[in-house]
């Protein structure tokens, strides 16, 4: 059990806008070149950060027996239920929600296209779960096995993850040519939206982002150190949540969302220090057309003042 990378992963995710199922699947997919630069990043310091921390020993690790006392116990199994069935009842809210009779035809139909992705979005991870469980991704030491490629001399190396990563990126792949706009094979069955929303409103919500920046190789490049400590990132440890992992719901959530919220702090003052520094054309234009405005106020005062002048020493003489 390793304890290191609780508190890099969520600043990846808060500055990188993925990881390997987001970049490394879904992006590498579509041929994204902002993905794959995100996967090189981060797998460069997984691989390099797990090759050179020692397998053995306590250093950015825990020993065998306190990762066994971190095992579920029967009061975080419960835990672990309790949170699965409340995600659960927090969707059941907008399949039972009811649209006002006054709505125009536009919202209603809005309306039963956003209702019609809950139960698609409950499958899908329930389906995610399952993969990740059968092909043993929330193994931690699986994981580490891969990144470490003090392995492959020896034969000891594990090339699991690149066949569930590899067979990830087939299937979605085939998916996104049934997609259209993010089709590399054009073919008459693209669809339009997905097949459980209406064409009138419905749409597919896939990424456009191709901005290569700061942000995202210094978060993928922090998501790989952690990686690479703790082979971990944020979907296996929903898993190892809901199963009722101690260290996972003691530890790696609070952590990670420490983390997420620095994050996301982080980008925003960002944000605000990129609007003070380079204000937008819009802005500027704005400025321009209220100092306008104050000029011709200004203007028309003093013309109002003359004329008012001249009517008081019409009036006087």
């Amino acid at each position: 059990m390793t304890y290191s990378n609780r508190f890099l992963v969520p600043n990846h995710v808060q500055l990188g806008n993925g990881c390997t199922s987001g970049h490394g699947i879904c992006g590498m997919a579509r041929l994204s070149v902002r993905s794959f630069t995100a996967v090189g990043s981060f797998m460069a310091t997984g691989f390099l950060t797990a090759s050179v921390i020692p397998t053995s020993g306590n250093f950015l690790r825990g020993s065998l027996e306190s990762a066994a006392s971190n095992l579920p116990t029967n009061a975080s199994m419960a835990i672990g239920i309790a949170l699965a069935v409340l995600s659960f009842l927090l969707a059941l809210p907008g399949l039972m929600r009811k649209l006002p009779e006054t709505s125009s035809d536009e919202e209603k139909q809005q309306f039963r296209n956003d209702k019609h992705k809950i139960l698609p979005a409950i499958v899908g991870g329930v389906l995610f779960a399952t993969g990740l469980i059968v092909a043993k991704m929330t193994v931690m030491s699986k994981v580490h096995g891969f990144l470490n490629l003090r392995g492959l001399p020896t034969g000891g190396w594990d090339p699991t993850l690149v066949c569930v990563v590899g067979a990830g990126v087939i299937v979605s792949f085939i998916s996104y040519q049934l997609v259209s706009g993010h089709n590399l094979i054009k073919n008459s069955k693209a669809l339009q939206c997905p097949l459980t929303q209406k064409a009138t409103g419905g749409k597919f919500s896939v990424p456009t982002n191709k901005v290569i920046d700061m942000n995202l190789i210094v978060g993928e490049l922090l998501f790989g150190v952690g990686w690479g400590i703790g082979g971990l990132c944020p979907g296996p440890a929903l898993v190892l949540a809901f199963a009722g992992y101690v260290y996972i719901l003691a530890c790696w959530w609070p952590s990670f969302f420490v983390g997420s919220f620095l994050g996301d702090k982080l980008k925003s003052y960002q944000s605000k220090n990129a609007t003070r520094t380079n204000p937008s054309e819009d802005s500027k234009i704005t400025t321009k057309e209220v100092d306008m405005d104050y000029h011709s106020t200004q203007e028309t005062a003093k013309v109002g003042d003359i004329e008012e002048g001249a009517a008081t020493g019409a009036t006087l003489s």
